[in-house]
């Protein structure tokens, strides 16, 4: 028997998962089925099984790539020169890419299907990323801001930050028409702009 390569591997893996965000954005996570999946990639549901363990792995595998990659500049600010301003700005623009609504749903019908089902390590999953989140906003804020932030809660306004971020991620979901999150996000910038003034650069930080 000829050996499959590794190439036509990877292209069976992709195209799986490209069926399932057409499935997943159609039906939802919870009512779509591996059977419609395997249906709609237009091989056998036991095929699918060879990739894919189950349909959570499905969804969660479909929810990485470049969105990862800035998640962990936020979990981890001290191994990036990225600045507070030029991150953001980066996050929100990944927001208005193709493909970003359906990330929003899946990751939204995630956390709703966990805080209904009080499922315990789940929401301990989130609650560990929001925390490691959180303390990646403030440390960059301290470090872009430095004294200039004396006398505020920092902690506070990374969470009211994250909020926001969440905020404009479900408004463009449900209201596509609204100012995008790249221009929410420059008001918002402008806003602590005027109360912090600019940030600093690598070279004032050095």
């Amino acid at each position: 028997m000829a050996k499959v390569s590794q190439a036509h591997l990877e292209a069976r893996r992709r195209s799986i998962l490209e069926a399932a965000a057409r499935v997943f954005s159609q039906k939802g996570v919870a009512a779509a089925t591996m059977a419609e999946i395997a249906q709609e990639a237009g091989i056998s549901p036991g095929a699918i099984y060879r990739y894919f363990a189950s349909k959570e792995e499905l969804a969660r595998e479909g929810m990485a790539g470049p969105a990862e990659a800035v998640k962990a500049a936020w979990e981890h600010p001290e191994q990036v020169e990225t600045g507070f301003a030029e991150l953001s700005r980066a996050t929100f623009a990944a927001l208005e890419l193709p493909g970003a609504d359906l990330d929003t749903r899946l990751l939204l019908e995630r956390a709703l299907v966990a805080a209904r089902d009080e499922d315990a390590a789940l929401l301990d999953e989130f609650g560990a990323e929001l925390g490691r989140i959180l303390r990646g906003v403030a440390y960059l804020l301290r470090r872009d801001y430095g004294e200039r932030l004396e006398g505020y809660d920092v902690e506070g306004l990374a969470q009211a930050l994250y909020s926001f971020y969440w905020g404009a991620r479900f408004v463009q979901l449900m209201a596509p028409g609204a100012p995008g999150p790249v221009r929410q996000l420059e008001a918002v910038q402008r806003l602590m702009a005027a109360a912090f003034g600019p940030q600093e650069g690598p070279a004032e930080r050095s």
